[in-house]
């Protein structure tokens, strides 16, 4: 693959704590003249010593490394060091992942099931300053873009007194009012108050709402 025409070396740090997985990047980009990669780290803490020492154009991240999240890295990198770019390259396509990454300063987001010649593509517009996605998730940001603004159940939930969350704890459990206050030492009509005060918290009318939010809130923070 022929470089583009008077364009700069693009000086890349591969941040993946699997050397198999770094190995077949190095192999993919080889055949780019203007694409060198400079460095290779395993971990958190070797990637950002690694963009310290060896200050590259672009952080080539995973988001998954064995001593700290991706998100937090690459927070850290821009921190660190404005200049590097951050490309993320993972196998998550998690539509809470992207939004995160992006916010902690991301120029990219790629999907590692991508072929050499898209990600070598990928660098490049990154390095001209284009932000970059991968295609595949277009209809997640679109969704993303269409309920800016609206507050994420986990969100919602934190606006509750830790009583009224530990109440919709047993209700999502399936638990009836006189369960639950059985669990809480509360009498059945305590609980029924909880629930008015939580329901009009939340801005819903039904328990299936809450037990649904409160499941939702659970699988954003596990993600």
């Amino acid at each position: 693959m022929n470089a583009p025409p008077s364009t700069r070396l693009i000086r890349v740090l591969l941040i993946d704590d699997s050397p198999i997985i770094r190995l077949g990047l190095r192999s993919a980009l080889e055949d780019c003249p203007d694409i060198q990669i400079v460095g290779e780290a395993g971990s958190s803490a070797e990637g950002l010593a690694a963009v310290a020492k060896l200050k590259p154009d672009i952080a080539l991240l995973d988001l998954h490394l064995p001593d700290r999240d991706g998100v937090v890295t690459c927070r850290e990198i821009k921190k660190s060091r404005a200049q590097t770019q951050v490309l993320i390259l993972t196998s998550s396509s998690n539509a809470h992942n992207l939004q995160e990454a992006m916010s902690a300063g991301a120029q990219g987001y790629l999907l590692k099931d991508n072929d050499g010649q898209a990600l070598a593509s990928a660098l490049r517009a990154v390095a001209g300053g284009q932000a970059v996605l991968d295609p595949s998730m277009s209809g997640q940001v679109l969704n993303l873009m269409k309920h800016r603004g609206e507050k994420s159940a986990a969100a919602k939930l934190d606006q509750l007194s830790p009583q009224e969350r530990r109440v919709v704890a047993f209700l999502a459990e399936g638990l009836t009012n006189k369960e639950i206050g059985d669990r809480l030492g509360l009498t059945e009509k305590t609980v029924k108050n909880y629930l008015a005060t939580i329901f009009t918290k939340l801005d819903i009318a039904r328990r299936s709402q809450a037990a649904a939010l409160y499941a939702e809130a659970g699988r954003g923070r596990a993600s």
